[in-house]
């Protein structure tokens, strides 16, 4: 069995969104992990509240193939801005007028 990502749900808190995640390794017991996306990201931003969890699952999983026994990934993390940037330019280009 490889390393599994569960999707557990969503709350809202004063400060955003946190979207929670048990990770399944058979290598260890599971872990849980909470990704925050700040309240300002969907207000300012205009980031697509259906995009938030993918947003969150695919930072999880880059973060988790970088973690090592001396850093261990923290089970709160706090998604940035740059990171809302380049998810948005990946999966949302600006439309291009065809006139």
């Amino acid at each position: 069995m490889h390393t599994q990502i569960q999707y557990t749900g969503f709350q809202l808190k004063p400060r955003g969104r946190e979207y929670c995640y048990r990770v399944l390794d058979p290598k260890s017991e599971a872990r849980e992990f909470t990704l925050t996306i700040p309240k300002r990201a969907f207000e300012d931003r205009h980031f697509p509240y259906q995009d938030g969890a993918d947003l969150c699952y695919q930072k999880l999983q880059r973060d988790l193939l970088t973690e090592t026994e001396e850093l261990p990934l923290q089970a709160h993390i706090v998604i940035s801005d740059q990171e809302l940037d380049d998810y948005l330019a990946k999966h949302r280009p600006a439309k291009r007028r065809s006139w």
